[in-house]
């Protein structure tokens, strides 16, 4: 039997109209491609080196300033629900338990000004911190502007993936430009704040047990405390302090829908105000402003509902999350903090050189999910060119504390050594990430600052990356990590950066 030519020619139409279709809807989404990929920031570069060898051949008195701003949201209009970042989709927050906050603090050597606000925020991509800087006056006279995320959980969506459903960004732009916006005022804030200053640095071991654990293998930690602590010159009263550890800001956990700032703001209450139990001060505060920087947090470091924390005031055991578990974590910490701070300041110092060396980095996508992201509107990022994001990493002198700003989840055992390589992994062969970091870098206290200038997720050593069957341990499904990771590339790309930056003239031992 023939088809009939009517019938043919109806066919074809058809085929036609079909063709038609998706060659609009291949145009479509190559263009809604093309402008979700599109540079943010064209042109953008950082290449900073400054030796401080000015400030050694004519030393000039420190000085320090710090600010802070509540960055809480609005939760007034129920027709704009507040997402909240982490664990899962559609987290809407009912109530703010305790403010989030911006804190800026700037330090000054009489030669160089370098400032940085950390953000009660689950991440900043590096175009944020683009936008930030740029709203930063000349007359500010900041060499360099660091912008850090504490990385917590309880906190709005500023990430785009954890709207109502996994296609639709939670991600609010009022509130966005709040944080961009506030970021900027209040490191100008800190400016206007600097005064002389001392500068004594501490680091102080802390067991892991009892307050974080690591959720993947192998188990290695970034537990130790360190802490810059600057004090006014004409007296020793306290102007604030900048404390860095390792561990996911996650405790009250995926069932909690209150804004906190979780252990991060209780441990800054307590170096501030001191150990407070029924109204009575039981360990004296040192005053001034506390400011909370994370540290190397993938693999994944979290005080997970399996940690029982003991509050070091009332002795209770808290296994259960919740703000009292948060409280509990930030009191274990200032605990073993405030009776350092709180010694005679005659390790502090009026004069400590500042050498800065910071430089753009470029990293391949090799993430599907965070290659769909963009064109479904979910995560709002540039390329700098196809396959490849701008990002940042820097490293600072400051005296005896060398300070290392990464900008991601940074597996512990790149920073403290334990790589492993083991049989079933998808890149078997020699070690990329070693020598550790904190034996690469020189100075007493080294500091490593997680999601510093950027948020790419989950840093990764390469030996380790484990996505194919059959797994390094056996089990049916790869490890939790790999899903939020750029890729396997970027562990080697960083090291290989980290490397030249602990050598770099000013930061390299003098």
């Amino acid at each position: 039997m023939t088809t009939p030519p009517a019938r043919r020619s109806w066919i074809a139409r058809l085929l036609r109209g079909l063709g038609a279709l998706v060659l609009l809807l291949a145009l479509a989404l190559a263009l809604r491609a093309a402008y979700a990929f599109r540079d943010r920031s064209p042109g953008y570069s950082v290449r900073i080196a400054i030796d401080g060898a000015a400030a050694r051949a004519e030393p000039r008195p420190l000085r320090a300033g710090f600010a802070r701003e509540k960055i809480n949201p609005d939760l007034g209009d129920p027709a704009r629900p507040v997402y909240l970042a982490g664990f899962s989709q559609n987290r809407r927050a009912t109530a703010i338990h305790d403010d989030l906050q911006a804190i800026a603090w700037v330090v000054d050597d009489g030669h160089t000004r370098v400032g940085c606000v950390a953000l009660d925020a689950i991440g900043l991509f590096h175009d944020d911190v683009v936008a930030i800087r740029r709203r930063l006056a000349p007359e500010l006279g900041l060499t360099y502007a660091i912008v850090a995320t504490t990385h917590n959980h309880s906190t709005p969506d500023l990430m785009g993936l954890w709207g109502p459903h996994p296609l639709r960004s939670g991600v609010d732009p009022a509130y966005r430009e709040q944080v961009l916006a506030t970021s900027a005022r209040v490191l100008a804030a800190a400016v206007a704040a600097l005064q002389p200053a001392r500068l004594a640095v501490h680091e102080i071991p802390v067991a892991p047990e009892g307050l974080v654990a690591d959720t993947r293998p192998p188990l290695v930690y970034d537990n130790d405390l360190r802490a810059l602590h600057f004090t006014a010159a004409d007296g020793g009263r306290s102007l604030g302090t900048v404390v860095s550890w390792g561990n996911h800001p996650e405790t009250p956990w995926s069932r909690s829908t209150e804004i906190t700032s979780d252990f991060c703001g209780f441990l800054r209450t307590a170096l501030e105000e001191g150990l407070v139990e029924g109204g009575e001060v039981l360990v004296p505060g040192v005053g001034g402003i506390a400011c909370f920087i994370n540290g190397a947090v993938g693999g994944l470091m979290t005080t997970h509902p399996s940690v029982t924390v003991r509050d070091p005031l009332t002795d209770r055991l808290l296994r259960t999350p919740s703000h009292e578990k948060s409280r509990a974590v930030g009191r274990q910490l200032a605990a073993r903090l405030l009776p350092r701070l709180r010694r005679p300041a005659e390790a502090a110092v009026a004069y400590a050189p500042l050498a800065v060396h910071a430089r753009t980095v470029e990293l391949p996508v090799d993430n599907p999910n965070f290659l769909l992201a963009p064109v479904l509107g979910l995560m709002d990022r540039g390329h700098s060119r196809w396959g490849h994001v701008r990002s940042e990493i820097a490293a600072l002198r400051l005296g005896e504390a060398v300070l290392l700003c990464v900008p991601g989840e940074v597996y512990p055992e790149i920073v403290n050594g334990g790589v492993e390589n083991l049989p079933g992994a998808d890149f078997p062969g020699a070690l990329a990430e070693v020598p550790p970091w904190r034996e690469l870098l020189p100075g007493r206290v080294k500091f490593v600052l997680g999601l510093a200038n950027d948020e790419v997720g989950y840093i990764i050593p390469r030996t380790q990356w484990d996505r194919k069957p059959p797994h390094v341990r056996g089990t049916a499904k790869p490890e939790y990590g790999e899903v939020n990771s750029l890729g396997p590339e970027t562990a080697p790309l960083l090291h290989a950066a980290v490397r030249e930056l602990a050598a770099a003239p000013g930061i390299a031992d003098r």
